[in-house]
């Protein structure tokens, strides 16, 4: 038998050790190639796990996927390139044209923004109801509705779904119902435990926690219904890149610590915010004057989150005066790192809708959306302190 030839362009065996790494390796690789014939049949025909080309799954989004699951309580689940293409992978997986959703007023701008925007093009209805409001839902959610979706803690206010009763109200249709979990965290709450169908998160948020990353996932026990999405993920390229996934599963390994470090920050902030002479409203679920507070501490079992948005007095001057003051907190869109960040909702998130849509919402143009970090609390304390004197 003749030697392999030797070729710096061909590819190298990879070394065989009888000790395992400690940490996953990362499998950059879009192709998987097999010895023979039967090999890749298997698994293109699903009869053993493995892999073939990188659009339809990689061993990372792999791992990363099923720790997920297990948070979520899901019998599976995949990861998408972003929060948004999993929303997006979800309704063009399950509905056909002419299908109506039903959703929830309260939520993040771009999910808004795609249900109002995009999905009319495509044939797509969108009935909206306020979750927090329960007289909303029969109008809302028919025989006909396909999807309901909702938040369990809304984005920016911070209102929370009465979620028993709407899923009750579900059962009068043969729709299922989808959930971003991606404020309220499987630690707060685990929407397949209660009567929801499938479960989303932005990975790039809270459970990644590094702001390095675009992810999303979606969880369910479907079976059905998980072939379809991840047979979608693949036919459009809404699959995630291996390397983001290996950083995801790194930060998911101190969530949990992360989230009652920050949690416990975000109650402190809350309190004392409550009590500034120059704001108007703190909305935080762990305060006794949030609307849906003893509905918090029952869904949530008092995990009521690292988030806290806040209206301060005054006008446009007042919110750009804060910011400038605020020089040690960054401001821009995203949520959910190590460190304290801010944003101004009616400019960034929600800025497609009108100022009266807005305030149908609760967001008004001083609203403020503060995502605790991780800092000592006296370092946040001062910060939002002296920046709020200056105003």
């Amino acid at each position: 038998m003749s030697q392999r030839r030797k070729s710096i362009v061909r590819r190298s065996e990879t070394p065989n050790s009888p000790g395992v790494p400690l940490a996953t390796p990362v499998s950059m690789s879009v192709m998987y190639h097999f010895e023979n014939l039967e090999q890749q049949k298997a698994v293109m025909d699903k009869e053993v796990q493995g892999y073939t080309y990188a659009r339809y799954a990689n061993p990372n989004s792999t791992i990363l996927a099923e720790k997920l699951s297990w948070m979520e309580d899901a019998k599976g689940g995949v990861i998408t390139s972003s929060g948004m293409s999993a929303l997006s992978c979800v309704f063009l997986a399950l509905l056909e044209k002419g299908d109506t959703i039903a959703a929830s007023s309260q939520l993040y701008g771009q999910s808004l923004k795609m249900l109002t925007k995009m999905f009319p093009r495509m044939g797509f209805e969108t009935k909206f109801f306020d979750s927090s409001d329960v007289a909303t839902f029969d109008e809302a959610i028919t025989s006909k509705t396909k999807i309901i979706f909702v938040e369990i803690v809304s984005n920016p206010v911070l209102r929370l779904t009465y979620f028993k009763e709407l899923v009750e109200v579900a059962k009068k249709s043969s729709a299922v119902i989808l959930v971003d979990n991606t404020f309220s965290t499987p630690l707060g709450f685990k929407p397949l435990n209660n009567g929801a169908t499938l479960v989303m998160q932005s990975v790039t948020k809270m459970l990644s926690g590094h702001s390095d990353l675009n992810l999303g996932y979606i969880g369910t026990n479907d079976t059905k219904i998980l072939k379809d999405i991840d047979e979608l993920i693949a036919n459009f390229g809404f699959n995630s890149s291996p390397f983001n996934s290996w950083l995801a599963e790194r930060g998911l390994q101190t969530f949990e610590l992360r989230f009652q470090r920050a949690q416990e920050n975000a109650g402190k902030l809350a309190q004392i915010l409550d009590k500034h002479p120059k704001i108007v409203k703190v909305n935080y679920p762990g305060l006794s004057s949030h609307s849906e507070h003893e509905l918090a501490k029952e869904m949530l079992n008092e995990n009521f989150g690292t988030m806290v948005s806040f209206v301060l007095k005054g006008d446009y001057t007042n919110i750009d005066n804060f910011i400038k003051a605020a020089k040690d907190i960054p401001y821009g869109p995203t949520l959910g790192d190590v460190a304290t960040t801010m944003i101004v909702p009616s400019i960034s998130s929600h800025r497609h809708l009108s100022q009266e849509e807005r305030l149908e919402l609760g967001i008004e143009d001083t609203l403020v959306r503060i995502s605790v970090g991780i800092e000592s609390f006296d370092i946040i304390k001062s910060d939002l302190i002296d920046a709020l004197e200056e105003a």
